[in-house]
């Protein structure tokens, strides 16, 4: 097993040593999904505020992964912490998605903001698409918490840092209006160097054309069907204020109340 799956990182991977080879290293064996090191990295943000997208983000950009790399592929060198029990340590730094609140063991963060009015829409459709019934009021007034808490909570918990993490704050929107931009921060972040013309490649691969392409493959949707999904994508339709179409004013209108404070912060409403 171990030498097949190094056999598919060579096939997908594009960073390589001065020999011109791709370097492939497990420094640190096969771990537990809970056992990190300080100098891990992680991927942090209310569910569907971009996790994914930075996730294959990362492989890219840090791997240099190419466009035959699957889903599969990218979730062993990124591991979702909740879709495995075990990981390989691919190098002495470690990446890592979540969307857990702080932990003592989160040094060093990416965290990644979507607009809560156009999270929430999102995560209504990827429920539904599971079988669950869910509502647009339930989500929206915070009544159902996603990880045991709120849109507003989850940004609040990571802006009061209680243990002194090491922060890159990202926005979503960002990324799909000036993403070259924002991977050159994400480079200054990690102390990686990266040619224009690497960045570029990474923004093609991460375009949201390319990951609907990704997800028609097998592994994604063979992770789909294990995830019990009925119909639709994962990746639905990656918009901006598309909630200003499907939900009602009157619980848009509740929401912006009662998240007033991040959403001035961060997206201008008074």
């Amino acid at each position: 097993m171990f030498k097949r799956i190094k056999h598919k990182l060579r096939q997908v991977m594009g960073r390589t040593d001065r020999s011109g080879q791709v370097s492939i290293r497990f420094p640190g064996g096969i771990r537990p999904i809970s056992e990190t090191l300080a100098e891990d990295i992680f991927i942090v943000g209310f569910p569907k505020s971009g996790n994914t997208l930075m996730q294959h983000i990362i492989a890219h950009l840090v791997y240099g992964i190419n466009e035959e790399s699957s889903r599969t592929m990218v979730n062993l060198i990124v591991p979702d912490i909740y879709a495995n029990s075990h990981y390989f340590r691919m190098n002495d730094v470690c990446y890592f998605k979540s969307h857990e609140l702080p932990q003592p063991q989160y040094k060093k963060v990416i965290y990644i903001m979507r607009d809560g009015r156009e999270a929430l829409l999102s995560f209504y459709h990827m429920r539904k698409n599971m079988g669950h019934d869910i509502s647009l009021e339930e989500l929206y007034s915070g009544k159902l918490k996603i990880f045991n808490t709120t849109w507003q909570e989850h940004i609040q918990q990571w802006e009061s840092n209680p243990f002194e993490a090491e922060i890159l704050w990202l926005k979503f929107e960002d990324l799909k209006l000036k993403k070259e931009k924002e991977l050159k921060k994400i480079c200054k972040f990690l102390n990686i160097e990266r040619s224009d013309d690497e960045i570029k490649k990474v923004v093609d691969l991460t375009s949201f054309h390319h990951m609907k392409k990704l997800e028609a493959r097998k592994d994604w949707v063979k992770m789909k069907n294990s995830a019990s999904f009925k119909s639709g994508f994962f990746m639905r339709k990656g918009k901006v204020n598309s909630y200003l179409d499907e939900v009602s004013k009157e619980i848009i209108k509740e929401f912006e109340r009662s998240n007033n404070q991040v959403l001035k912060r961060y997206y201008n409403e008074l």
